[in-house]
């Protein structure tokens, strides 16, 4: 007895190793009696969670090893053996760790591998894709899980980390993690007996640990400027975290999903995909734009919350090793004439550009895909001129220009309905105007400005009325709203994107007409005045004299 407790004990020592992510021994607790249907408990650590501490996705444990115990509460030899489920598997792809002529024992080649190992790894890895996946598609490990529902489990938080304690029986499981939101490798850990200071055979009496490592990639998206003119160029880049997978993984597709509004044209031709230099000032690295495909969504099929085309939509599936750790996205897309100002403060921004980064977040299922998305805004703003006369009337036929403050050629507009314009598009060079004419109701619309300074010069008055002596009009569209320091689409701290500018014209002359003739009555009177005053000068000349 004394040699078999030997050899066991050798044995326990090497599956306290047995772990592909963290597997780690603490202070010891008080140990159960050994019982041939004894238990412990296992922290499982790593655990994520949303904004209110609730657990997110399922843990399936997996148990692979069994550990023998007599009607004696003695463990008995063979003390480990591959469970049913996994006999057929371990046998075809790693005959070194079973031992069939004996009851499928786990050999001392498996128990021997230490926790940092990569051959610990591989067979952890491969297992949980014959588990999950198999041959085929077909499970090559058919052993039945306990699931764990992270949703209804008290999540404990220690030094940062955030787990969970489950009791299991005896024996070794592999833990994997379903519908979270991060990438799970798979975890190992075991429940085994030893010893106490008496020398009674027990349960471990150690804190079991598990850390179920993960990674959750991101995706961010930004903006040389955000506020635009009609038919300007906007740069888009997109920074994206390459998804981690497990080396075994089924399905290690991962998926970039653009979605312009329709106030913006993407240009194709100006996708470009660069690996991450590592140097945040000059980012751009290795252009690797051909490493990617285009990508269209099936019907249902890891198809983002829009429900829509997609502008573009680039994959890749290919070798990873190519990849550095993020890749930078960049593109142009054009304002175009679709683009609309925010109507109000609560009316949603027409030029919205939403992005996903859509990954694979069961690795060893295919088509288990979640997204994370990002967005940037820009903006494009109006002017509206309201011509009036003294009393308040509405003025047709006025005509302005209008440039920027700093430059010297009047801007031009293609004219899209009475008194309404638009900033042209770069192909649109015909039928353009720099003449912007009031309608009947004497207004203006002047739609795709960017923020800045700009004079609006009044060139012609309507029928009757005169220019002002300073034509010239000052007006700054600004937009400084934004909580985050970004605009926000509302101008000069009003409620919209429209600035409303107000002209004021004058009649001519300040006399009024009677019947034809108030004026000319008036000039008569005057020279009469004139007339008698010089008359009276002489009289009074003469007299002096006499």
């Amino acid at each position: 007895m004394k040699k078999v407790r030997k050899n066991f004990m050798s044995r326990i020592l090497a599956v306290c190793l047995m772990t592909v992510m963290t597997f780690s021994m603490g202070t010891a607790v008080t140990a159960a009696p050994l019982t041939p249907n004894a238990a412990d408990n296992i922290k499982i650590s790593g655990i994520e969670t949303d904004e209110n501490g609730q657990g997110l996705g399922t843990i399936n444990a997996y148990q692979v090893i069994n550990v023998n115990v007599s009607d004696s509460n003695q463990p008995q030899a063979p003390v480990y053996t591959w469970s049913d489920g996994a006999v057929d598997w371990v046998s075809r792809n790693f005959s070194s760790y079973i031992d069939v002529s004996n009851s499928n024992a786990v050999t001392e080649d498996f128990l021997s591998l230490q926790d940092d190992s990569s051959d610990l790894k591989n067979f952890v890895d491969r297992l949980a894709n014959a588990i999950r996946y198999g041959e085929d598609g077909n499970a090559a490990v058919t052993v039945t899980p306990s699931e764990i529902n992270l949703a209804e489990q008290t999540i404990q938080e220690e030094d940062g980390s955030r787990y969970i304690t489950a009791n299991f029986s005896l024996g070794a499981y592999l833990f994997l993690v379903e519908d979270g939101v991060r990438i799970y490798s798979p975890g190992f850990a075991a429940v085994y007996p030893t010893t106490d200071e008496d020398g009674n055979w027990v349960t471990a009496g150690h804190a079991i640990e598990v850390n179920l490592k993960s990674e959750e990639p991101g995706i961010d998206k930004t903006v040389e400027d955000y506020t635009y003119e009609i038919g300007s160029t906007v740069t888009y880049t997109l920074e994206v975290d390459v998804p981690d997978y497990p080396e075994n993984a089924v399905d290690k597709k991962f998926i970039i999903a653009d979605y312009l509004s329709e106030g913006l044209t993407l240009d194709s031709a100006s996708i470009k995909i660069y690996n991450y230099s590592g140097n945040e000032e000059s980012p751009k690295g290795e252009d690797i734009t051909q490493a990617f495909a285009d990508y269209s969504f099936s019907a249902g099929q890891n198809q983002p919350a829009e429900g829509a085309s997609p502008s573009f939509a680039k994959s890749f599936e290919g070798n990873y090793s190519i990849l550095a750790d993020k890749v930078i996205v960049e593109y142009n897309a054009t304002i175009n004439e679709k683009a609309i100002v925010k109507e109000s403060e609560e009316t949603e921004n027409k030029l919205n550009n939403k992005v996903y980064l859509i990954y694979n977040n069961n690795p060893y299922t295919e088509n288990g895909y979640r997204e994370i998305p990002d967005e940037e805004r820009v903006y494009t703003y109006a002017l509206q001129v309201v011509k009036t006369g003294e009393e308040g009337d509405s003025m047709a036929g006025a005509e302005f220009t209008l440039k920027q403050k700093d430059g010297t050629e009047n801007l031009q507009f293609i004219k899209t309905g009475e008194g309404e314009y638009r900033r042209p598009l770069p192909e649109e060079t015909a039928d353009l105007t720099e003449t912007l004419v009031t309608n009947e109701s004497g207004l203006i619309l002047i739609a795709g400005l960017d923020l800045g300074d700009y004079i609006l010069t009044e060139t012609k008055a309507p029928a009757g009325y005169e220019l002002p002596a300073d034509p010239d009009t000052e007006i700054t569209l600004s937009d400084d709203n934004g909580s985050d320091g970004k605009p926000d689409g509302i101008l000069n701290n009003d409620t919209d994107g429209t600035y409303e500018q107000t002209v004021v014209n004058t009649k001519p002359g300040i006399l009024p007409k009677t019947g034809g003739i108030g004026t000319a009555v008036f000039t008569v009177c005057g020279i009469l005045l004139m007339a008698g005053a010089v008359v009276l000068l002489v009289c009074v000349s003469r007299r002096k004299k006499h």
